[in-house]
């Protein structure tokens, strides 16, 4: 018989306990993390839209024949146009899936890779700007779009009452800072909402329209793009009446941004949107005092990943170091930026380095091979 005690295992070092916990603690943590980000998808998420009532879908706007009268719908109480087959999106690509759903609209069947390849100027692109999809709708497939800002809750109505889809810009969720796309394709004022098809959530959700307004589309200016075949122009011109001309526009929308800011001098958003509008009438020392207060009351971390006129202000200003600094700012997390890296271009070389100049051409033509402004910089130089 064998009275040999059997050799006790070696006692773990408090060091060495610690270590085998932390692969443990990061899993848990990694669990945790993609648990609470499903669970705030879930409760952020709008509602899918259920009607009261058997649903006749409003004809999309068609052609107009020559000599036609232009006779404007009534908005009414609700309107909805037909919708498209969900294109889910892949990871960071709302605007190509979302083009994909756009052309299901007008006959077209492009999954969101192909429009990926034309729109994504690079693997890392994290911003597809809005006249890039304008661009690319009527170059490929001859369909017809105008870009608008200070929109409101009536335009968006009346606009799909006689037939236009809309495509808008916002936050993905209300108060966030991750920017997105989608379509406005019906309403429903019984609800209170509008109907969007969106790449992320779903089609047919809902927005109601108070929160959509002030919390996810106010932050782009209110930026809309009704989506059109050809021939349908003059309707759309006399639904937009006179904010049809630009600097009509962005008049109303500095008198709106004035008032909203006259209601809540903290309005970051309404201060925004005044630089944003002071800019593009070139007005840039009122535009600078917009967005230096905006930014006092503190901008999303990722605002200059979509609208970078504060850093244009800054550089037709000729205050090239503020401009940089501001560029840093934006490139710190999205270094692959053509733009952004063109607004450093343009700063070093109103400081005279035109060396850095150069090197910031090239990337952003490195991110964005066929972009003319980065090729007619560099042959600037």
């Amino acid at each position: 018989m064998n009275n040999t005690l059997p050799t006790p295992l070696p006692r773990l070092s408090r060091r060495s306990k610690l270590w085998l916990f932390i692969p443990i603690f990061a899993i848990m943590l990694f669990l945790g993390t993609v648990g609470a980000k499903i669970a705030y998808d879930k409760f952020t998420a709008p509602s899918v839209y259920k009607p009261a009532n058997q649903v006749t879908f409003t004809s999309p706007v068609q052609k107009a024949a020559q000599d036609e009268a232009i006779i404007i719908k009534e908005s009414g109480t609700k309107a909805l146009l037909p919708g498209a087959k969900w294109v889910p999106q892949t990871f960071n690509n709302c605007a190509p899936a979302t083009v994909s759903m756009i052309l299901q609209y007008f006959d077209f069947d492009v999954n969101q890779n192909v429009t990926k390849s034309h729109l994504r100027t690079n693997p890392d692109d994290k911003n597809v700007f809005t006249y890039e999809i304008v661009q690319y709708l009527k170059s490929q497939y001859g369909i017809e779009s105008k870009l608008f800002y200070g929109g409101d809750i009536a335009i968006l109505k009346k606009l799909v009452a006689n037939g236009f889809y809309v495509m808008v810009e916002d936050w993905l969720h209300p108060n966030e800072d991750i920017g997105h796309v989608a379509i406005i394709r019906g309403f429903d004022d019984e609800q209170g909402v509008l109907i969007a098809d969106d790449s992320y959530i779903g089609v047919n959700i809902t927005y109601p329209y108070e929160q959509f307004e002030q919390t996810q589309w106010k932050a782009f200016n209110r930026e809309f793009l009704p989506i059109y075949r050809p021939g349908s122009e003059e309707l759309l011109k006399t639904i937009i009446g006179d904010a049809w001309d630009q600097e009509v526009m962005y008049q109303i929308i500095v008198q709106t941004a004035q008032n909203e800011i006259a209601q809540n001098e903290n309005d970051m958003y309404a201060w925004f949107n005044l630089g944003t509008s002071l800019y593009a009438l070139n007005n840039y020392p009122e535009a600078k005092t917009a967005f230096e207060k905006s930014r006092s009351i503190g901008w999303p971390r990722r605002m200059l990943w979509y609208q970078i006129q504060p850093v244009q202000t800054y550089n037709a200003l000729a205050q090239y170091d503020k401009a940089l600094e501001l560029t840093r700012i934006g490139l710190a997390s999205n270094d692959s930026f053509a733009e952004l890296h063109l607004e450093a271009a343009v700063a070093y070389k109103g400081l005279g380095n035109a060396e850095k100049a150069r090197s910031e051409a090239e990337k952003s033509l490195f991110y964005s091979p066929e972009w003319e402004p980065a090729k007619d910089f560099l042959a600037s130089l």
